[in-house]
Order: C-alpha cells, then sequence, then structure tokens
C-alpha cells in the first residue's frame, strides 16, 4: 500500500463528522470529480471532515491536494481500475476471478481502515465506486452515501440494483434523475444541486486573445466571427457529432462562426473518428479540437456561447459499427460554469438540463439529435449580440442565487449527516 498522509486542516474539529470520500477515477478529471472537489472545499464549514481516499495517483488527486483537501492513496490492483466497460467486455468467470482475487482483499483493507480511523461514513462519487467502496463500509458497519451525478443508463441492471442496495442515502445532482432510482430505494434519495464559485465579470475580448495566443491562432482573436466553445469529455453521448453537422448548416447560411472543442479522456476510437468527420465535412479551417484543457473556465470565458450538445439515446454508426449509446447526463457542469461566467449556454434538453437553463431567457435548448434545431439555436446566438447580453446577465444572476458551492456543501454535508443518523 502506498500512502500519502491526509493535509491536516485547522477548519476541522472534534464535532465534526470524519467522512471516508472514495474517488474510484484518479485519471479522469471531469465535471463529477471538479463538482466534488468544490464541495469538499467548503464541507468544512458545514461539519464535515473529509479523507479522499483514491485508489492510485493520478489528475484527480493532485487537483484535490492542490484545493487543499485531505487526500491519500490506497492502492488498489490495476484491473479494479478499469472503466466500466472494460470490465463489462470480461467474461462472467473473468469477473468472478475478478472480484474473488483482487476486489475482497481490496475490500477488507478498505474496512480496516475505515474501523481503524473511525470514519463514520463512506461517500462515493459514482455507482462504480459504490460497487468497490461499498461493501468496505458494510464490512465495517458504517453509513454510506452514493452520489448520482447522471442517469445509471448502460451500468448493468445488476450492478445499478446492487449499488442502490448498499447506499445508505443517495444524493441526486438533479430532480430529472429521480426517475432512475428503483422504488423500493426512493425514500433514500434527495436532490442536491451543484454549485460553481462565482466568478468574476470577463473581459471577452482579452480571453478570445488569450485564446488565440495560447493556440497558435491568430485568428480565433476576431471578435467579428462567433466563437462557439464546447467542454466535454470526447463520447458519443456528448453528442459532438451532431455539432459537427450542424456547423455545416451554420455555415452555409452564411453565418461566421468558429468553434473550439475541449476535452479527452473519452472514447479513442470516436475521438479519432470525429477528427476525420472534422476533415470530412470541410470544417478544418473553423473547428478546433484541441484535448483535454486543465483549465475549462479559461476556454469557455473567450466563448460567445458554450454549447452541450448531449444526446438521450440513439444508434450511432461508428466506422460501421452500428452503437446504442445512452445519454448519462445529470447536471451538466459546462452549463453552470458557463452561467456563471456570463455565457449563454446552447444545450439539449436532457436530464436536469431544464433545471439549469430558462429557454430563452438564461440559454437556449433545443431537442437532441436534431442537428437542424440545434444549427437554428447556433444562428440565433450569432445574429443576436443584444439577446447574448441579456442572458448573460440573467445567467450570471441564476448562477449566483441558485448554483452555489456553499449550497452544495451544505447539501452535502446534511446528507451525510443524515445517514449516519440512519445507521446507527
Amino acid at each position: 500500500m502506498v500512502a500519502v498522509e491526509s493535509v491536516v486542516n485547522p477548519l476541522y474539529s472534534p464535532l465534526h463528522v470524519r467522512v471516508l470520500f472514495f474517488g474510484d477515477t484518479p485519471h479522469r478529471l471531469a465535471g463529477a470529480q471538479r463538482s466534488l472537489m468544490a464541495a469538499l472545499t467548503r464541507i468544512g464549514r458545514h461539519g464535515i471532515e473529509p479523507l479522499v481516499i483514491f485508489p492510485g495517483p493520478g489528475v484527480v488527486e493532485e487537483a484535490y491536494r492542490a484545493a487543499g483537501i485531505p487526500t491519500r492513496l490506497v492502492a488498489a490492483p490495476p484491473s479494479l481500475l478499469l472503466f466500466n466497460r472494460q470490465i463489462q467486455a470480461k467474461t462472467p468467470r473473468e469477473r468472478a476471478e475478478l472480484v474473488l482475487r483482487e476486489l475482497v482483499p481490496y475490500t477488507g483493507r478498505l474496512a480496516r481502515l475505515i474501523r481503524d480511523e473511525a470514519f463514520e461514513a463512506v461517500h462515493c462519487n459514482t455507482s462504480r465506486g459504490m460497487l468497490i467502496a461499498g461493501p468496505a463500509a458494510k464490512l465495517a458497519r458504517r453509513a454510506t452515501v452514493l452520489h448520482l451525478r447522471g442517469a445509471p443508463e448502460g451500468f448493468g441492471r445488476g450492478m445499478w440494483l446492487a449499488a442502490q442496495l448498499l447506499a445508505t442515502r443517495i444524493v441526486l445532482v438533479a430532480h430529472a434523475l429521480e426517475d432512475g432510482i428503483d422504488r423500493p430505494f426512493r425514500r433514500r434519495a434527495v436532490v442536491v444541486h451543484n454549485g460553481v464559485v462565482e466568478q468574476p465579470e470577463r473581459d471577452r475580448i482579452a480571453a478570445r486573445r488569450a485564446l488565440a495566443d495560447r493556440m497558435g491562432r491568430p485568428i480565433l482573436a476576431d471578435s467579428d466571427e462567433t466563437l462557439f466553445v464546447a467542454v466535454s469529455s470526447l463520447t458519443p453521448f456528448k453528442g459532438l457529432h451532431h455539432l459537427l453537422d450542424a456547423a455545416v448548416m451554420v455555415r452555409e447560411r452564411g453565418v461566421r462562426a468558429r468553434y473550439v472543442l475541449a476535452g479527452g479522456g473519452g472514447d479513442e476510437r470516436y475521438e479519432a473518428w470525429l477528427r476525420r468527420r472534422i476533415t470530412t465535412l470541410e470544417l478544418d479551417d473553423i473547428v478546433d479540437a484541441i484535448g483535454f484543457v486543465p483549465d475549462p473556465l479559461r476556454i469557455m470565458a473567450a466563448a460567445d456561447a458554450v454549447v452541450v450538445p448531449s444526446v438521450h439515446r440513439e444508434r450511432f454508426d461508428l466506422d460501421g459499427e452500428l452503437l446504442d449509446v445512452h445519454g448519462t447526463e445529470g447536471l451538466p457542469r459546462s452549463i453552470l460554469e458557463s452561467l456563471s461566467l456570463g455565457v449563454p449556454p446552447i444545450a439539449t434538453r436532457v436530464q436536469g438540463v431544464v433545471e439549469q437553463i430558462e429557454d430563452g431567457e438564461t440559454g437556449l435548448i433545443v431537442p437532441p439529435s436534431d442537428p437542424r434545431a440545434l444549427a437554428d439555436a447556433l444562428v440565433r446566438a450569432a445574429t443576436d449580440p443584444a439577446w447574448r447580453e441579456a442572458a448573460a446577465t440573467r445567467g450570471r444572476e441564476t448562477a449566483r442565487s441558485r448554483f452555489t458551492v456553499d449550497h452544495s456543501a451544505a447539501g452535502l454535508a446534511a446528507a451525510l449527516r443524515d445517514a449516519v443518523g440512519d445507521a446507527r
């Protein structure tokens, strides 16, 4: 076991509830990980003393530690760091062997740590994490909290049932996720929206110039061209292929616009296909796919609008292979961040999007998997700067009043305390 001593934080007192947060994806700093990180920077004010356990090193552990959040590495066998798709690709026998050979011993180690260090609850940021750390909490007779940040589509029926059974409480990031909870477990669920740190009023022109310098693309500094930014993992359910189709339609209508796609850590096959698709559609001159960025807010601050084209359900042809794509959005963080920055979001009507955006007032909502409707929204945003300015003002007020980090931290702390009470 590799161990890094946790940071001693003077904000915590013996009266705080000690909670172990299990970060099962140490190498992927996406919206779910960033949302939890934001809440943990304030949760000490609400009576929770956190320690985040990671099964391996990675960018997430580094970011949490840099934010002053106590962390520790409890090294797991490499196979336990596999993502859902890789695990599901194994045969039933291989999965059973993995459980007996690697998961059971690791569960025992976590259970001893939970007991020895007097943690009162274990929080899991994903359903997959609950299947790893949840049994350890049960062995130690401690409460468990599952944070559901997206629809459980595609997770596997048996595994999803097991995750719910293991959870003392379930925190949902949107009311739209309530239908995904099986009826016997709904009384355990509570909705706590994610929060974002209030951002200073941006200087869009300066942000555009900084982005142009960063990318070595001087043309991006041209503020006469509308700049659309999409920040997401490169996976089919994020719907970036529909954004490319919409970009073609926007260009055909004579509207000048550019697009920056920022994100990585998704599906390598899809990413390669997406880059080829940009060339096939002759969009190389107006679309830049820049990969993972550690500071997405800087990219978004340069935009005239942020685009979130996620799908709900569709059949997608990836190089001749038909894939059934299930959307797993919850409360897209890029929308919250765009509202806080004063950048109008354009998003598809999936899961919690309608809880974030007031259509036509703070942003625009279009049907999923509909490039033409998306193109219409892009054209409206590109050709109506007065609407963009008004939507930006209203969006900043929405972020300030409804989606604060303190509210998110307080809600999560209350759920953790309730779980501890239920388990006693």
